[in-house]
């Protein structure tokens, strides 16, 4: 049987690919690209580990997709019709599940004929597989340019290094209802932070549309049989190559637009879809109480009421801070995350965003007071960081001084699962709530992240400017020392604004006040310890299936609740 061109040359760049994504040198370039501020989508509770554990965790779930999938090439005419349709974002492109040529799959072109180009970089290459942990139904979708020769190492092939492909882009593709906005709206009405991806992600959907198109050919061809062989040692399945043919470009093109048309037709307008947010929810207009609904409490036994009761207060609590949020400054969180999505590479990835950069964009968008904008823009950091990482709560069913400890909890920025994190506290029948989140403060403090934390202290009806601040830089060994730290800083720096140096605490209210943090810093570090033991306080109620912890995004508007009963083994 005569080898196939363009089967060949996509499934040696599959070959090429795996023995890439296996060796040890594809977790290297996976560490490098991470530190030169390359950011990937990945799981919430991934970001809480080690660069080297986030790239092999990377790399394993990009090589399963490469191995498992379906391999696909496409014919010259094929690909002008991806481009043409790609490149005219007049031309909606609902995603639906049928749009895919398979569940999983590699698409593969060539340096010669690539699917398009970005700047002067040729894309080569898509890789897609099922969404992620915590990601809603939809597709995990990267799309590769060539790396030019000049960058490769000398000799790289012969020594291990060759590098087939660089991965450009990766992002989680909502099914609809959820429409992803790059797909919908023409350039001009996009937001900045996704203008740089919107016609390469139109132009891999449109190629998904062209294979499976009527009037496009389906022939399964077979490379040389070294490359086979090879593809067989590295375990790949489905090991033959999917070449896909039409009569000519605009037939393809024709039916593209018109399938297009139909599913936009067939799903209503688009005021009726929800509003895509693959990684968190949008603040709702009434707080949703989930299984812990009060019209349900004559279900429950008095334990599992008083958590609900605990739930409702908290949820409620937040949900109203959200929206004063909204309210006093319309569209901060969107505006946030737009920012985030641009410019995270300049501050810590543990960081959700920087609250002097908070405190600076209140200032200019919403011409904010300079002293409302630093007291507001720590509120809404801790409120961002939260809603970020899933409105994940622990509510702590055992003395505060069982966890309080002496130590600076300096292991946070390594151990916290979610950008920020609620910790909500039953003392005697007063709900403590309280938000914790690290700040990036690298460029201006005596240490890389501070601890940032607002609380009700005990008010269930404080309003967001009734809302305490407390931080803490993660310095040294003893909290004491921490806190010592923390205040002489910013004694310093009101020396510096005021010109006056207000009066320093006296050694009986810096212990008092360390004691204080302790049990807050005590708490947290047992929550995001790695032995913590933490269940969802929603499963018992046999109303949801539990979730598991650490913690994942989520795209619920409602609150997750979870218990710590005990904390674990101090090693």
């Amino acid at each position: 049987m005569p080898v196939h061109p363009l089967a060949d040359q996509a499934a040696t760049l599959r070959r090429e690919t795996l023995t890439f994504l296996r060796a040890p040198f594809g977790q290297e370039v996976w560490s490098w690209l991470m530190a030169q501020g390359h950011s990937f989508t990945m799981p919430a509770s991934w970001s809480a580990r080690a660069r080297s554990h986030q790239a092999e965790s990377l790399v394993a779930a990009e090589s399963k997709r490469v191995a498992d999938g379906v391999t696909f090439a496409m014919d010259s005419d094929l690909i002008q019709a991806a481009r043409t349709v790609g490149q005219d974002q007049s031309i909606p492109l609902p995603f639906t599940a049928d749009v895919l040529p398979a569940p999983s799959g590699m698409l593969a072109f060539s340096r010669q004929d690539p699917l398009m180009t970005i700047g002067p970089h040729p894309v080569i290459a898509a890789t897609w597989g099922p969404p992620m942990d915590g990601f809603g139904p939809g597709v995990h979708l990267t799309w590769w340019t060539a790396l030019p020769d000049e960058a490769q190492e000398p000799d790289a092939a012969a020594r291990g290094r060759l590098i087939p492909m660089n991965p450009d882009f990766d992002l989680h593709l909502s099914f609809l209802p959820r429409l992803d906005t790059r797909l919908l709206q023409p350039k001009e009405e996009l937001s900045s932070g996704l203008l740089y991806s919107a016609v390469p992600l139109r132009t891999v959907v449109a190629a998904w549309y062209a294979l499976t198109a009527d009037t496009t050919t389906l022939s399964e061809q077979r490379p040389q049989a070294a490359v086979t062989q090879a593809l067989k040692e590295l375990k790949a399945k489905k090991r033959g190559v999917q070449v896909a043919t039409t009569p000519d470009a605009d037939t393809t093109r024709r039916d593209i637009t018109e399938r297009a048309a139909q599913k936009m037709s067939a799903v209503g307008a688009p005021d009726d879809w929800s509003k895509p947010s693959p990684e968190f929810a949008a603040t709702s207009k009434k707080v949703s109480h989930g299984v812990f609904d009060p019209a349900l409490d004559h279900q429950l036994d008095a334990g599992q009421r008083r958590i609900a009761h605990i739930y409702r207060e908290a949820a409620a609590h937040w949900h109203r801070l959200e929206t004063q949020a909204n309210q006093k400054y319309p569209g901060i969180f969107a505006h946030l995350e737009e920012l985030r999505a641009r410019e995270h590479k300049d501050w810590q990835p543990w960081c959700w965003v920087p609250r002097r950069l908070v405190s600076a964009y209140l200032k200019a968008k919403y011409d904010t007071p300079p002293r409302t904008a630093l007291w507001d823009g720590a509120r809404i950091a801790a409120l961002g960081a939260w809603r970020n990482g899933g409105r994940h709560s622990i509510l702590t069913t055992m003395p505060l001084q069982e966890t309080a400890g002496d130590r600076a909890p300096v292991n946070l920025p390594t151990t916290m699962p979610a950008p920020g994190l609620g910790m909500v506290i039953d003392d005697n029948g007063t709900i403590h709530l309280l938000l914790a989140c690290l700040d990036d403060v690298s460029d201006h403090g005596p240490a890389d992240a501070e601890l940032l934390l607002t609380s009700n202290y005990g008010d269930p009806a404080g309003m967001l400017e009734d809302i305490t601040k407390l931080t803490l830089f993660l310095t040294g060994d003893d909290l004491l020392d921490a806190v010592k730290t923390t205040q002489a800083y910013y004694d310093d720096a009101a020396a510096v604004n005021s010109g006056k140096r207000p009066r320093s605490a006296t050694d009986a209210e810096t212990a008092q006040h360390t004691y204080s943090m302790q049990l807050f810093t005590g708490l947290l570090a047992a929550i995001c310890a790695p032995g913590a033991d933490l269940l969802d306080a929603g499963a018992p109620t046999g109303r949801k299936l539990p979730a598991t912890w650490p913690p994942q995004p989520n795209i619920l508007s409602e609150m997750t609740l979870w218990l710590l009963a005990t904390p674990p083994e101090t090693p």
